[in-house]
């Protein structure tokens, strides 16, 4: 059975941290169900500010760094290492720019488990602190990249600077990562509420998060709806005509993830993984 906790480094949200405790508690055996994944035996939530969830972030990429650097199965050269830390250099200042549009964040954390960050801020400039079905939706979502975790066993093939190395096609992780999350806080949402919920569409933002959303170049930071909306068409097809059963393969082996092509295209994604 799972044990969940949720921290409120911020000091200010107890309710919210009881709230978010609930629905775990609601949504987990629906997100087992759907997945045929199971939750490891704790989840971790953490409630941040703004400034520590920048640090937060900032601390797991150098973690994820560090790891693919002590990966001896990588062998990394300086000159491979050097442009990565000079990125993550100049990339500081995006937190700052991201953070009221970033509803959940599922990191390594400093003890090597899965914790997803949020942002009480944020939840509340996207409107879903008024708009119950729409948090339900979100913490459904990093609910489900727990699962996820737990289904890979922590290989660092899934989060890691170097997936080229990996043998990883570097486009393919994203959109089947968020892709299978997505498809999930659809499926339990539409238990819930007899529809699939679209906080993007139902929840009302902020004039703040509305700025933050119009900034130049912003949308390429992160993964974009297509992504999020192909993987999830993908997923979709492939549990409809072939079960979650080889979908969930793939958590064990990355060479199954689809091709971009394959992303556009699920039926051919099914028909090579099902061999």
């Amino acid at each position: 059975m799972t044990r969940f906790t949720v921290l409120d480094d911020t000091r200010r949200h107890p309710d919210l941290a009881e709230r978010i405790t609930e629905i775990l508690r609601k949504v987990a055996p629906l997100v087992e169900e759907t997945t045929s994944l199971s939750l490891p035996p704790e989840v971790r939530f953490r409630l941040l500010t703004p400034k520590a969830w920048r640090q937060a972030e900032g601390e797991y990429r150098q973690r994820i760094l560090a790891r693919d650097i002590a990966d001896p199965d990588l062998l990394l050269p300086s000159e491979q290492i050097a442009p990565v830390r000079l990125i993550l250099k100049a990339t500081k200042f995006v937190p700052a720019l991201v953070w009221p549009l970033i509803l959940g964040s599922t990191v390594v954390a400093f003890d090597g488990r899965s914790e997803t960050l949020v942002v009480p801020k944020a939840l509340r400039h996207c409107g879903l602190l008024a708009h119950e079905p729409s948090l339900y939706q979100v913490i459904t979502h990093e609910l489900t990249h727990h699962a996820q975790d737990a289904a890979c066993d922590d290989n660092p093939a899934w989060k890691t600077f170097f997936p080229h190395l990996r043998k990883i096609e570097p486009r393919s992780i994203s959109p089947f990562v968020e892709g299978h999350a997505h498809w999930t806080d659809q499926q339990v949402t539409t238990l819930l509420y007899g529809e699939p919920v679209n906080h993007a569409q139902q929840a009302k933002r902020s004039l703040r998060a509305r700025f933050h959303k119009r900034i130049p170049g912003i949308r390429r930071l992160g993964p974009s709806a297509a992504a999020y909306e192909q993987g999830a068409r993908l997923v979709g097809h492939t549990v409809t005509t072939h079960g979650t059963e080889l979908v969930n393969r793939v958590w064990k082996d990355t060479s199954l993830l689809p091709t971009p092509s394959e992303i556009a295209e699920p039926g051919d994604w099914s028909t090579r993984i099902a061999v």
